[in-house]
């Protein structure tokens, strides 16, 4: 459920006018914010979706798949941009979307590993 959710999420802030919103939280640097989110929300996007389709186990398969469905999912949003007049579609926000899912599938796959280790309990 938390992957549709956040799926609705990111098409709705790229096809709904965000540029108040982004000036909010600018302060002079409206690019620098548009990255950042976009960057930010794939990588969450990328963990949340690699931990519903694979749940906490590192899976060839899961990770390849949560890669095509983020990116993807960024391409679409970007197409969908292309013909509304006060959004724009741009390969580099294609690119910053992919680096997040990087992300976010590297953090999940430590994640795993960390989760997989075996408590160490301390004696004073």
């Amino acid at each position: 459920m938390a992957a549709v959710v956040g799926a609705v999420v990111i098409v709705a802030l790229g096809v709904l006018p965000t540029e108040a919103l982004i000036r909010v939280f600018a302060e002079g640097d409206g690019a620098g914010v548009t990255v950042g989110g976009h960057f930010a929300g794939y990588a969450v996007y990328a963990f949340v979706v690699a931990v519903a389709s694979g749940g906490w186990r590192l899976s060839r398969r899961a990770l390849l798949l949560t890669a095509a469905l983020a990116v993807g999912l960024g391409i679409v949003v970007e197409l969908l941009q292309a013909p509304i007049p006060y959004r724009d579609a741009q390969a580099l926000d294609v690119a910053v979307n992919a680096a997040g899912v990087a992300l976010g599938l590297a953090a999940f796959s430590v994640a795993v590993v960390w989760r997989a280790r075996p408590p160490r309990w301390r004696c004073g």
